[in-house]
């Protein structure tokens, strides 16, 4: 089983682009109830939740936390709204739900494997993913639901069922042998569970991706363009931190949990809206790879991660 999970890990990229075919070629997947949707994301935060180790965010000072949360998801997030409703009005939305999505429960594991602080990525994993079902639905009241009408109130709803009370149900649980397995073997859940996501929007937003292959393949690309904004940031936000959180912040601004903006899109939001999110997952991949090629490039990044791993 752990094999499996590894494996599942390995070849997420390829998993995800098979439901995403499914997606386009089962038949009846549109019909699937709404439900589905807000039940399997409140399923992947709850699974997810138990591979956030709480003890590991008593080492963290939160000040510097704090002041990157308050910069990284709604300062950045709306400066990049300004800027696409400037530039592309179209997606100007869909930029604003990617750049407040929190940060992915995946961060903490890839800063160990880059020798980041893990500490420090947890600490912003829990903080983002616990204040993200009451940042996204305020930042939309103020600045979109006028422009396009939009009702926040069933949004604040679906983000409190499926992110805020499965973060919350799975503390009594931590403790028990099923939580220690399933830090190992999350994946076997985590992944397909994604794929479930991504193949249901896939679903009911067929027609519009095949009659716009153009603007779909364009969004890829601004997504590319948007996930290296996001590492930057996290790079160069504390210059004078030590390499390891540096690495630590730029994971946590990048590695962003997609799948709860991709349920908000199918379930609120014009087809175009979902459609930029869905391609916002290769783009999410990329964006991981590209950073991993960034540290190694840097001859220093050896010696010091090294020295300073926990």
């Amino acid at each position: 089983m752990l094999k499996m999970a590894r494996l599942l890990q390995e070849r997420f990229v390829a998993v995800l682009l098979l439901f995403v075919l499914l997606g386009f070629l089962v038949p009846g997947l549109e019909r699937v109830p709404s439900s589905v949707l807000i039940l399997s994301l409140a399923l992947l935060i709850f699974i997810s939740s138990f591979g956030i180790s709480l003890e590991e965010v008593r080492r963290i000072a939160p000040l510097q936390t704090g002041l990157f949360y308050v910069l990284r998801f709604p300062v950045l997030g709306i400066l990049l709204w300004v800027l696409a409703n400037a530039l592309y009005p179209g997606i100007a939305t869909a930029v604003l739900l990617l750049s407040l999505a929190p940060a992915g429960v995946a961060s903490p594991g890839v800063s160990s494997i880059y020798r980041g602080n893990i500490s420090l990525s947890i600490l912003i994993v829990v903080v983002s993913a616990f204040l993200a079902p009451f940042l996204i639905p305020l930042v939309l009241q103020l600045f979109v639901a006028r422009q396009i009408n939009l009702e926040v109130w069933p949004i604040f709803r679906t983000l409190l069922i499926s992110v805020f009370l499965p973060l919350v149900a799975h503390l009594p649980f931590r403790r028990t042998p099923a939580a220690r397995w399933l830090r190992t073997h999350d994946a076997l859940i985590v992944v397909p569970t994604i794929g479930i996501l991504v193949m249901l929007v896939i679903s009911r937003q067929k027609a519009f991706i095949l009659a716009h292959i153009l603007e779909a393949a364009i969004f890829v690309a601004i997504t590319i363009v948007l996930y290296v904004l996001y590492y930057a940031f996290g790079w160069f936000l504390f210059p004078r931190a030590p390499r390891r959180n540096r690495i630590s912040f730029t994971l946590g601004s990048g590695v962003n949990n997609t799948a709860i903006v991709i349920v908000l899109a199918s379930l609120y939001f014009a087809p175009e809206v979902s459609t930029f999110l869905v391609s916002a997952e290769l783009a999410w991949v990329a964006g991981m790879v590209l950073f991993k090629r960034f540290i190694e490039s840097h001859s220093s990044f050896a010696s010091d991660g090294a020295a300073q791993a926990p």
